[in-house]
């Protein structure tokens, strides 16, 4: 009996010791999986040639746009889709664009439902007439319509002032909330022109959401909504040529794009069995892609991409000049990239 008891804490301390070790073994396993799963996000591990690759984009762009035109209802619903549409059809002047366009015009804004249906006309038509609109105080709380009717019709739509300095504030969101931000700031910039301040904090947030990106590896509704927003703010050069191959081999064999990745969704617990392909994935996928192939093509034309994983240096210099922001040039290899404008910058706040 006594040896019986002797034994215990010995049986205990080797169950102990087995425990702690299959811990540390799992957490050696997690870790290499995450290491591995951040690598595949970032970096290309074979280098197709630029001829496919372009193949592959202009393939991909014809049938999410044959997609798009083929449900044009799903894209009417939400007004900034049908702003990424038009930016579309002025990139590419695409008559199937302005057939979505055009059934637009006459089959839902000639029915306005709200009073900001009278500010989405002007997606259509720039100098449409707007009645003047007063926006409830939000009290901080996104509102992206209520943004994105501001932003076309800053001179009709009144937000309240605290509402418009959050609107404009690099700080005030964070995660999704900001790219929606990053939006409505785009259409602003779009509809009204550039200032220092406004193109300080759009680097900005552009900049925090290509933070994000580097490490949420599910191609989801916001993994697409990332890339596509930062190409929009005018910063290419943030955008790894890893994340669009991801993009481009996600796509369905319909042309669309799924909003969440083997059922998880942009939510770190959102789960969900979705089938079909989603308009809002299809539609910013299609905008991502026609911004590459018309407003950045000097980015698609890369030889030596410095996403490469083999590449540890090169540069892109050339990107397309953009409109009262000057030109840049891409400098640096896979974990350092410079944006050499030539506006003045400004000082932003620290990192979140």
């Amino acid at each position: 009996m006594l040896a019986r008891d002797d034994n215990k804490p010995q049986g205990f301390s080797n169950a102990t010791s087995r425990f702690i070790r299959w811990l540390w073994m799992g957490l050696v396993v997690l870790a290499l999986v995450l290491a591995v799963t951040l690598l595949n996000n970032n970096f290309s591990f074979h280098r197709p040639s630029g001829g496919a690759v372009n193949a592959q984009l202009d393939h991909a762009l014809d049938a999410a746009i044959h997609w798009i035109k083929d449900n044009p209802e799903i894209s009417e619903r939400n007004p900034s889709m049908m702003y990424m549409i038009a930016d579309m059809e002025r990139m590419s002047h695409d008559p199937r664009l302005q057939a979505v366009l055009e059934h637009y015009h006459k089959h839902y804004l000639a029915y306005p439902a709200t009073p900001f249906d009278f500010a989405w006309l002007r997606l259509i038509d720039r100098k449409a007439e707007v009645p003047v609109i007063h926006v409830p105080d939000l009290h901080g709380e996104l509102n992206e319509f209520a943004w994105g009717a501001y932003a076309v019709a800053p001179d009709k739509i009144s937000l309240s002032p605290g509402d418009r300095a959050n609107m404009f504030s690099p700080t005030r969101y964070i995660w999704g909330a900001r790219q929606h931000q990053l939006l409505a700031l785009v259409i602003y910039r779009d509809y009204n022109g550039s200032s220092p301040e406004l193109d300080n904090t759009m680097n900005y947030l552009a900049e925090k959401i290509a933070r994000d990106a580097h490490y949420d590896s599910r191609i989801t509704d916001s993994y697409i909504q990332r890339t596509a927003f930062v190409l929009a703010a005018g910063r290419p050069d943030l955008i790894r040529r890893r994340w669009v191959e991801r993009i481009l081999d996600h796509q369905n064999a319909d042309g669309s794009w799924n909003s969440c990745w083997y059922g998880w969704c942009r939510g770190i617990f959102e789960f969900r069995i979705v089938s079909g392909g989603d308009g809002h994935a299809t539609v910013q996928a299609a905008w991502a892609l026609t911004m590459l192939k018309y407003r950045y093509p000097q980015w698609m034309a890369a030889d030596a991409h410095p996403d490469h994983f083999f590449d540890r240096s090169g540069s892109l210099c050339g990107v397309a000049e953009r409109a009262g922001r000057g030109s840049g040039c891409f400098v640096g290899g896979s974990s350092a990239r410079l944006w050499i404008t030539a506006s003045a910058t400004k000082a932003l706040p620290a990192a979140l």
